[in-house]
């Protein structure tokens, strides 16, 4: 077991996901749906927008087969993960960083990839969508957007390694990467794509930006890099605000107010953080900026919220606030900088919006509706199907309106769907072998690693190679263990398997190598039955990289 992301190789993912698609209609486990022609259409930075939601900047938006899923569930604004000058080890990033009850907390931050194999997954994800929607007509090839995410300094964003990211992602045609992708596509063989299609895809993959920075970031510093991604790198820009815009005191109130008084807060972030009087003529001048240079500018509402580790959630001190009580936050401070600019900013949402918010949110004026503590709970991207579906149907406004947001905060603040609900969970089973007696740790994993094996009732595989151990699949399975950990593994190579003490096996040519109750076997023959036939039947599956 290794906890570095192993990337799949681009014609892998597309074989895989043609294959899997056609027997099952599905894509990497995520069941398909399909968006009739010109759904929704709305223009974001020259393109025509087939849907108003997608997933956040995250955990689903790091690798391709990540993409391809949000995509499956009907998104089609992919907020991609933050890329920065740190990646790897140096990000101290420690395991399981994700932890989800009703809201969310994490403790992880930009990709763990480094700024080049990010730029190669988002080079996957682009082909890999632009071809599936096409061979399956599962969409407009040209209805999606890229939103990409850098931070969390001046002096990183201008590093040799994020400018060259910044570069390929605008043209990718300067990647010898792509070149070899497109290859691989045009030796693939197709049904309704041809050569002609796979050769006039656009390598310019992103021309709209999200600044991501660190809480206590000066404002003058955040000024700086939005005009340096506007002015000399020709970005449409946003910035991600922080919720402590609010104010301690409103924030603790919201907080209260919704049932989560037990989230302690460093009070000290409130000095540090931009407040409305500093942020409020900031914001005007970037936009006239904006409108100077002809480009979009705006916010995102907004960032993660740093709250205290109190009950050893998760390791380390301090941990980030997500989904259903970030969302009086958020809200907030939208409302807060709709009013303060009248209603001229314009606002993206992702801080815990669902199906019930979705649509008045696009209505208010605060798309595209980005998601990300919800697709780690129950259900997993089938819940961005729902929320994909509500957007659709919403007839979104040009700009954001404070009535219609003040309105929307009414319904949900007595609603009672914004006050915690502890999730149910059977304790004291011991997990089966290869467990698979629900599906909730296949829905709920970003990176596509839980797998049910067609063919052997209640049968379940964990993929090793893009698995993380960020712990989303323990913090909702039902029986209390931990299924990227307990379930039996399917490791990418032998040198891997040989590295770890879990269960699994890996294909070597025509032949397994396997470890089972923690002694590697030599003798196949040995293994019980349902040992082999699951090895078999994943096998069949083309599962292994």
């Amino acid at each position: 077991m290794s906890i570095t992301m192993k990337q799949i190789p681009f014609h892998h993912l597309l074989t895989r996901a043609m294959a899997e698609y056609r027997a099952r209609k599905t894509l990497f486990g995520v069941p398909v749906r399909p968006l009739p022609p010109g759904a929704g259409s709305v223009d974001f930075c020259g393109t025509a927008l087939e849907g108003l939601s997608g997933p956040a900047a995250g955990p689903h938006t790091q690798l391709a087969q990540n993409l391809v899923a949000g995509y499956a569930a009907g998104g089609r604004f992919f907020e991609l993960k933050t890329v920065q000058v740190l990646w790897g080890e140096a990000l101290g990033i420690q395991r399981p960083c994700i932890y989800v009850r009703d809201e969310g907390y994490n403790i992880e931050w930009s990709t763990e990839l480094s700024p080049e194999q990010a730029a190669q997954e988002y080079i996957k994800g682009w082909l890999l969508l632009k071809l599936l929607s096409r061979e399956f007509a599962l969409g407009d090839p040209e209805g999606f957007v890229f939103n990409l995410s850098v931070g969390y300094d001046l002096p990183g964003i201008q590093s040799p390694a994020v400018d060259r990211f910044l570069a390929v992602l605008k043209d990718a045609a300067c990647s010898t990467y792509w070149h070899q992708c497109v290859a691989e596509a045009l030796a693939t063989p197709f049904q309704r794509v041809d050569k002609a299609f796979i050769e006039g895809i656009s390598p310019k993959i992103s021309n709209n930006i999200t600044l991501s920075t660190m809480h206590g970031c000066p404002p003058e510093q955040i000024e700086a890099i939005a005009r340096y991604l506007m002015e000399e790198k020709g970005f449409h820009t946003s910035i991600k605000c922080n919720p402590t815009l609010l104010g301690k005191e409103e924030a603790r109130r919201l907080l209260d107010e919704q049932g989560y008084e037990d989230i302690r807060f460093d009070e000290a972030q409130f000095d540090h953080d931009m407040k409305p009087e500093q942020a409020v003529p900031m914001l005007r001048r970037l936009l006239r900026k904006g409108e100077e240079l002809g480009l979009r500018f705006g916010v995102k509402l907004t960032n993660t919220f740093p709250v205290r580790v109190q009950a050893n959630e998760l390791a380390g001190d301090t941990m980030y606030l997500s989904g259903k009580a970030l969302f009086p936050l958020a809200l907030g401070t939208a409302r807060l900088l709709t009013e303060a600019l009248d209603g001229a900013l314009p606002i993206s949402f992702s801080g815990g919006a669902d199906e019930s918010s979705a649509g008045a949110l696009c209505e208010a004026g605060l798309w595209p509706v980005t998601v990300a503590t919800v697709l780690l709970q129950r259900g997993g991207y089938k819940n961005l199907n729902k929320i994909a579906a509500v957007c659709q149907e919403a007839q979104a406004a040009a700009r954001p309106d404070a009535a219609a947001l003040a309105a929307l905060w009414e319904r949900m603040e007595h609603s009672g769907r914004l006050h915690r609900r502890e999730p149910k969970k059977v304790l004291g089973q011991v997990p089966p072998f290869a467990c698979g007696r629900c599906t909730t740790c296949m829905d709920v994993c970003p990176n596509r690693a839980n797998y049910l094996v067609p063919g052997l009732k209640q049968k379940g595989i964990h993929l090793d190679g893009p698995c993380n151990d960020c712990g989303a699949c323990a913090c909702v399975c039902p029986f209390g263990f931990r299924p990227y950990a307990d379930k039996f593994v399917l490791y990418p190579d032998a040198a891997t398997l040989l590295e770890s003490q879990r269960d699994g096996f890996a294909i070597t040519g025509d032949d397994y190598i396997v470890r089972y109750q923690r002694q590697l076997v030599s003798d196949l023959d040995s293994l019980p039955d349902e040992v082999r036939e699951l090895m078999d039947a994943v096998r069949a599956m083309g599962l292994a990289q």
